[in-house]
């Protein structure tokens, strides 16, 4: 009998050492999985995800997640292990002052604490540092996290606290390239207005002083040029205020366009009577495979673009090159 009673006593240790080994075994391959999948993802919403799924997979609970943006809580995400209603009850405006408290004090509190210990469920803070990236709520229901769960629940949020920093790090460095190359295109284009905007300035005045200073002595086809030239710039100068207040509106999103329908050649032969008396001194041709060829557009805005293309066509070549606009 004291053998039988020994070797069936020596039978139930070593199986639940068996049992123990092997949830020993899972949760550290849940642990090493989380890692390297929180790894992969390259999203906020990715990264949480992964982490929730795991720490189902690894205490078969439902998990609330709180996500942290612009350093408020936000609406939490809910992770259901039977997808049953009955998560509903831990969101609720106590449970999400509990989650606040762990935010803003980056210290665990809810269920099995001694800190709003009324709650449904244990709160714990995503964080590096004194950096809170989330708060994830673990439903305890009637069976508490033994000490090696809570360990291995610290090191998935851990991993996952370091793959939201780094996101966000990957986040940041990105808005202030952005930024920087905003800023460096603003800075270029502010030097080609400046220069595209001194010409005609230059030139108007020029030809305004003129006309001022020695209007007398002029004959009519002098001055009806100087004319000419004054009123070429300033539909150039128009037409340069025109570009960037298109670009404008398209940047902040409130280009109104009119469509309409217009025959192309129509629009083609007003755009090339706006053209600069400098793209004059180039020849420019209109080739057409059709002459009726009706297309629904902005007419105004078109003009535009047709006059922009030539001109970039002219500053690309020296005088007397040829521009061909065609059209099919």
């Amino acid at each position: 009998f004291l053998a039988a009673f020994i070797t069936s006593g020596l039978a139930v240790q070593m199986k639940n050492s068996a049992k123990r080994a092997a949830q020993t075994a899972y949760r550290t391959k849940i642990l090493l999985d989380t890692n390297q999948l929180v790894q992969k993802e390259k999203n906020k919403k990715g990264i949480i995800d992964v982490t929730c799924h795991q720490l189902m997979k690894l205490l078969n609970k439902d998990i609330i997640f709180y996500p942290v943006d612009e350093l408020n809580l936000q609406n939490p995400i809910v992770f259901s292990i039977d997808d049953s209603k009955d998560i509903e009850k831990c969101i609720n405006n106590n449970e999400t002052a509990v989650a606040t408290w762990v935010y803003k004090n980056n210290k665990h509190a809810g269920a099995t604490t001694h800190t709003l210990g009324n709650a449904k469920c244990l709160y714990l803070a995503l964080r590096v540092n004194e950096n809170v990236y989330g708060v994830v709520g673990i439903r305890i229901k009637n069976k508490p996290l033994d000490p090696f769960e809570h360990s291995i629940v610290l090191s998935i949020l851990g991993d996952a606290a370091m793959a939201l920093e780094k996101e966000q790090v990957i986040r940041e460095k990105s808005k202030a390239d952005l930024i920087a190359k905003n800023e460096q295109l603003r800075a270029n284009l502010l030097r080609s207005i400046s220069h595209d905007l001194r010409t005609p300035l230059t030139s108007i005045s020029g030809s305004a002083g003129i006309l001022l200073s020695s209007s007398d002595t002029l004959d009519e086809k002098n001055k009806k040029q100087l004319y000419t030239d004054i009123y070429d710039d300033s539909l150039w100068l128009i037409n340069l205020v025109e570009n960037l207040l298109s670009v404008t509106r398209i940047e902040d999103g409130t280009m109104q366009l009119n469509m309409t329908t217009e025959l192309i050649e129509e629009v083609v032969h007003e755009a090339l009577q706006h053209i600069s008396r400098q793209g004059r001194e180039h020849h420019i041709q209109v080739q057409q495979d059709n002459e009726f060829i009706l297309v629904k557009m902005d007419t105004r805005l078109m003009i535009q673009v047709i006059i922009n293309l030539i001109d970039n066509g002219r500053k690309a070549m020296a005088n007397g090159g040829h521009i061909y606009v065609q059209t099919t």
